[in-house]
C-alpha cells in the first residue's frame, strides 16, 4: 500500500527549488556506507522527509525510502580547487523529479536536495551523520523523537499569547500600501548612470557561485569588537555588513536595500523538532547594508514584531489562493547597469559539524551551498559558522555579474571582514 504525506504550504512554496551544497574533505567511508546510512534515515518514517518524492502539482507526496538510493552514487575524487566549478555544474544537472541525489567524490560529499523537503537545517543533519566515520554512528537526536509537520499555527499562536500589543503593528507594517517587502523594489540614491535607469536586455539564468573560507578566530574577533563598537549585535549583522561593504568596494553597483532569511522555529518551544521548511525572507529597502549598526537594527526590529512569523503566514495564505511557488526565476530580461541585490541566508554555529571526521585543517575545509539567486540581480549570501570559521558562499547569475569580480569582493571577506566595516562604526 502507497504512504503518503501532506506537505504543507511553505513546503509547496519551495518545491521549484533546491538546496545544493558541498562538504569535505571528511571520511565518509564507502559509496555503501553512504547508501545504507541515508536508507535508515529515509525508513524512519515519512516525517523525516528523506523518502518523499517531491511533486509540485500535489500536496499528497508519495512515501518511497527504498528509492533513496537510486541517485545516490560515486564520481571521480576533487580537489578544494575544483569546488565552485564542480558544484555549479552539479547544481545545473538538477531534475525536478528527482527529490534527492548524492554523488561522493572522494573526501568531498555533494547533496542536491528538493528544496520542498526541507529548509538549510536538514542537509547539516544529514552531513553530521554521514561523515561520522565511527562504525556505529548514532542517528540524529530527531531520529526518535516527534517531528511536528505543521508547526505554523502553533509558532503564530504563541508568539500571539506572548505578544498581543505587537499584533496590531506586525499586521499594520504586512497590510499597508506599498511593494511587497520580500521582493520590494529598492529607492536607487546613487549618483546617476549613463544609461537610462530602464534600459534592459535580454536575459536567461545562469546561476554560478564563489566561495571563501574565513581565518580561524573570525567570530572571536568579530565578539571583541562588537563588545566595544556595537553592543547587542550579532555576529551575523556584522558579517553581514562585511560581505556588503566588500561589493561597495569593487566595480560593480550595490543596492540600497538587503533581504534576510529567518528561521521561524525560534517561535516555538525549544523541544519543537521541524524538518521541513520553516523559514521565511523579508527584503528592507532603502537600508545601508555596509552599516552593521543598520543591519542589526532591522533584524532585531523584525524579530522583535514577529515579522517572520507574519510572512511565513502570509506566504501560505497567498499559496492557497494562488497555488504558485515564489522560488521560481520569472523575470526574462536585465538592467543593462544591473545592482547587486544582496539576500542573506546564515546557519551562525552549526555545532553539529564540529564533531565529523574532517580531514583537514579548519581553513582548508568547505561547506559550500549554491542556492537559487531568483532574480537577474539577486546575488544570495549563505554563510555557516564552524568553530570559529566562517564558510562564505555568494550564488549569482555569471551572464549579469562578473565572476572574478565576486570572488574578488568575498576575498576581501575571507582577508579581514572588520576591516570592511564603516569609519563611524569602527571609531564609535
Amino acid at each position: 500500500m502507497t504512504q503518503t504525506y501532506r506537505a504543507s504550504s511553505l513546503d509547496m512554496l519551495r518545491s521549484d527549488s533546491r538546496i545544493v551544497t558541498v562538504l569535505g574533505p571528511a571520511d565518509f567511508g564507502d559509496l555503501a556506507r553512504v547508501r545504507s546510512r541515508v536508507l535508515a534515515l529515509a525508513s524512519i518514517g515519512p516525517a523525516t522527509r528523506l523518502g518523499l518524492r517531491a511533486d509540485q502539482s500535489s500536496a499528497g507526496w508519495v512515501y518511497e525510502p527504498e528509492r533513496v538510493v537510486e541517485h545516490i552514487v560515486e564520481g571521480p575524487a576533487v580537489d578544494h580547487e575544483q569546488l565552485a566549478k564542480e558544484l555549479t555544474e552539479f547544481s545545473h544537472a538538477s531534475v525536478p523529479e528527482i527529490t534527492l541525489r548524492i554523488r561522493l567524490a572522494g573526501r568531498y560529499l555533494f547533496l542536491d536536495l528538493n528544496h520542498g523537503i526541507g529548509d538549510a537545517l536538514l542537509p547539516v543533519d544529514l552531513f553530521a551523520y554521514l561523515a561520522d566515520a565511527r562504525p556505529d554512528a548514532p542517528l540524529p537526536a530527531w531520529a526518535s523523537r516527534a517531528i511536528d509537520g505543521h508547526p505554523l499555527r502553533k509558532a503564530l499562536l504563541r508568539w500571539i499569547v506572548r505578544n498581543p500589543r505587537k499584533v496590531f503593528d506586525t499586521i499594520l507594517d504586512r497590510v499597508r500600501p506599498g511593494p511587497n517587502p520580500e521582493y520590494a523594489a529598492t529607492t536607487d540614491t546613487a549618483a546617476p548612470d549613463t544609461a537610462s535607469p530602464t534600459a534592459c536586455r535580454p536575459w536567461a539564468p545562469s546561476a554560478a557561485v564563489a566561495t571563501v573560507v574565513t581565518q580561524s578566530g573570525t567570530t572571536d574577533a568579530i565578539r571583541r569588537w562588537r563588545e566595544s563598537h556595537l553592543p547587542g549585535a550579532s555576529v551575523s549583522a556584522v558579517m553581514c555588513a562585511a560581505v556588503a561593504a566588500a561589493f561597495a568596494r569593487t566595480s560593480l553597483s550595490l543596492d540600497r536595500s538587503a533581504a534576510f532569511l529567518f528561521d521561524c522555529r525560534r517561535y516555538l518551544p525549544p523541544s519543537t523538532v521541524v524538518l521541513g521548511n520553516f523559514a521565511a525572507g523579508i527584503r528592507f529597502s532603502d537600508i545601508d547594508p555596509t552599516s552593521a549598526g543598520e543591519v542589526h537594527a532591522a533584524l532585531s526590529g523584525a524579530i522583535a514584531k514577529g515579522r517572520p512569523i507574519a510572512s511565513a503566514t502570509i506566504s501560505t495564505i497567498k499559496y492557497k489562493r494562488e497555488h504558485k511557488a515564489v522560488s521560481g526565476v520569472s523575470a526574462d530580461r536585465v538592467p543593462v547597469r544591473p545592482r547587486v541585490q544582496l539576500m542573506y541566508s546564515d546557519l551562525g554555529r552549526v555545532r553539529q559539524l564540529e564533531q565529523v571526521s574532517w580531514v583537514a585543517e579548519p581553513a582548508d575545509r568547505a561547506f559550500f551551498v549554491i542556492a537559487d539567486p531568483g532574480l537577474p540581480e539577486s546575488v544570495m549570501i549563505t554563510m555557516e559558522t564552524i568553530g570559529s570559521v566562517v564558510f562564505v558562499s555568494a550564488s549569482f547569475h555569471d551572464n549579469v555579474f562578473d565572476r572574478h569580480t565576486v570572488q574578488a569582493a568575498l576575498d576581501l571577506v575571507a582577508a579581514n571582514p572588520l576591516a570592511l566595516l564603516a569609519p563611524q562604526e569602527k571609531t564609535a
